[in-house]
């Protein structure tokens, strides 16, 4: 157990610098904790927890940057009552055919979400107007994020004026079909219910360590169906729309569209070129990747550079006919650039 540290004279808070602090704190699990991230990330300090991060040992870097990035998506207030609130950021994934030269329709979205019963606790909600793109998206900070969060909250005009200046707009001419995704904003009347507001589809009936748990089959059904009907919902008010899913915050919303698969996908998976693909990226330092792929009676022959245009590696794999054609959609999903040969 960590030993810890002395106070000083000012309002009790660990010496040092905001860096020094966050992390004796984190290490203490110090309820303090969370009342000076949220003062580091409302001033947009992102190299205070950078310099935080570097003075954690390596193992602790991915809890610490977990909870430093649920933290940025939320925020507490108070409604016009005086009542206490959360405010959360949340994501939709949606797989689109078509130029994006007109608006998501947020309207139809919300009514949908609601309907469906998928966000039952919410007080309110709002989703930003704006196709949004995933490799942007990717590299969004964590002070970045809790802008966008309070800029939502002021007016959706002040986040869409954010997010065009951070280039996280999808690309309004690109035709064909392709993962984007829309932000939300849900506002819990009770501060206690963080996190509870809306069902992860992605984990839905499995724990954080991947292990199945015994859930009710009647609430899980429910929920299901729910899903089903929320999608059929959008998809008829926007025939660009093929499928949709709320899939909870930024980093569920980028491993969504790394995999590139849906919960209903299960035959769709590929995972010796997933494999394949995920070495490739360990070896590259921006985790970019851009593929040639040439297909021949024999198979399919794939090649993954990374962003300088270097050979990572290349592989043959034994896909042909309609099954290469579903893992060149999947790769084109989870690299820059795929070029066919």
């Amino acid at each position: 157990m960590a030993k810890k540290d002395g106070v000083n004279g000012k309002g009790g808070q660990f010496s040092g610098t905001p860096a020094d602090r966050l992390v004796r704190l984190w290490r203490n699990n110090d309820e303090r904790f969370g009342a000076l991230l949220d003062e580091v990330l409302d001033a947009n300090r992102q190299g205070v927890i950078e310099a935080a991060l570097g003075k954690l040992r390596e193992e602790e870097g991915y809890d610490f940057m977990d909870e430093v990035e649920a933290f940025s998506e939320t925020a507490q207030g108070t409604d016009e009552q005086g009542d206490p609130t959360l405010s959360t950021l949340f994501w939709l994934v949606l797989e689109v055919d078509g130029p994006l030269d007109a608006p998501p329709p947020v309207g139809v979205i919300e009514e949908a979400l609601d309907s469906a019963g998928l966000l039952e606790k919410a007080a309110d909600m709002r989703l930003l107007p704006l196709w949004l793109d995933p490799e942007p998206l990717s590299y969004l900070e964590a002070a970045d994020r809790r802008t966008l969060l309070r800029r939502l909250i002021s007016s959706p005009e002040e986040a869409e004026t954010f997010a065009r200046t951070q280039d996280l707009l999808a690309p309004a001419d690109d035709a064909g079909t392709r993962l984007v995704g829309v932000v939300g904003l849900v506002i819990e009347e009770d501060a206690e219910l963080e996190g509870e507001g809306m069902p992860d589809p992605l984990k839905l009936g499995f724990a954080d360590d991947g292990q199945e748990l015994e859930i009710d089959p009647i609430e899980q059904e429910r929920i299901r169906q729910s899903m089903a009907a929320f999608t059929e919902a959008v998809a008829a008010a926007d025939p660009r729309v093929k499928r949709c899913e709320p899939v909870g915050g930024l980093n569920d919303l980028l491993d969504f569209t790394a995999e590139g698969v849906w919960p209903d996908d299960v035959d769709a998976n590929f995972d010796e070129v997933n494999d394949f693909l995920d070495i490739a990226g360990n070896e590259t330092g921006d985790g970019v990747l851009d593929l040639s792929v040439a297909q021949s009676p024999e198979g399919l022959l794939v090649r993954a550079y990374n962003s300088d245009g270097v050979l990572l590696d290349e592989r043959n794999f034994d896909l042909t006919g309609a099954r290469a054609d579903e893992a060149v959609a999947m790769m084109k999903r989870r690299c820059r650039r795929l070029t066919e040969e």
